[in-house]
């Protein structure tokens, strides 16, 4: 239970504000995901969360601009926005799983988002070693792929939700 307090105040604490500019949204969720990863008094479940977010947006913008060249601001902030929707929208639907069946209604959840994270590839990166890093593992809080469109996976997961 105090985990989940902890994955709430997290969330309640990396949300955007409403007053941030569209070409500012990429940098502020890159800088606080920093932020986080760098303070010695982010717990756990922060700092892994942070990280990954950190790590994403890394792999997309030089994806974007190996793949691109040319990368306009808004495509940035656009997944930057739908991947700290995407998370927070998986660590919501983790934290409402009642204590019945509990393992199993998080590991349904867990499976949606993975597949709408897999499913939906931005740069059909063929790279699974570094795309897939997140999942191989095995232990990461955030088992998704890079190569995201997240935009989409949002999407994809409110559907494969709805459905089940």
């Amino acid at each position: 239970m105090k985990h989940l307090f902890i994955i709430i105040f997290t969330l309640l604490s990396i949300m955007l504000p409403k007053e941030t500019q569209a070409q500012e949204i990429f940098n502020y969720v890159l800088d606080n995901a920093t932020r986080i990863v760098n303070n010695p008094t982010s717990n756990f479940t922060q700092t892994r969360i942070a990280q990954f977010k950190r790590t994403a947006l890394i792999y997309l913008r030089n994806q974007a601009i190996d793949k691109r060249g040319n990368v306009t601001t808004d495509f940035l902030d656009t997944q930057a926005y739908y991947l700290s929707e995407f998370i927070t929208s998986f660590l919501t639907d983790i934290m409402k799983c009642g204590k019945e069946d509990a393992k199993s209604a998080r590991r349904n959840i867990l499976e949606i988002y993975m597949k709408a994270s897999e499913e939906n590839p931005l740069f059909g990166d063929n790279d699974e070693e570094t795309t897939l890093s997140y999942v191989k593992s095995g232990e990461e809080l955030t088992p998704f792929s890079l190569d995201t469109d997240w935009q989409k996976a949002k999407t994809t997961a409110e559907i494969l939700l709805k459905s089940k």
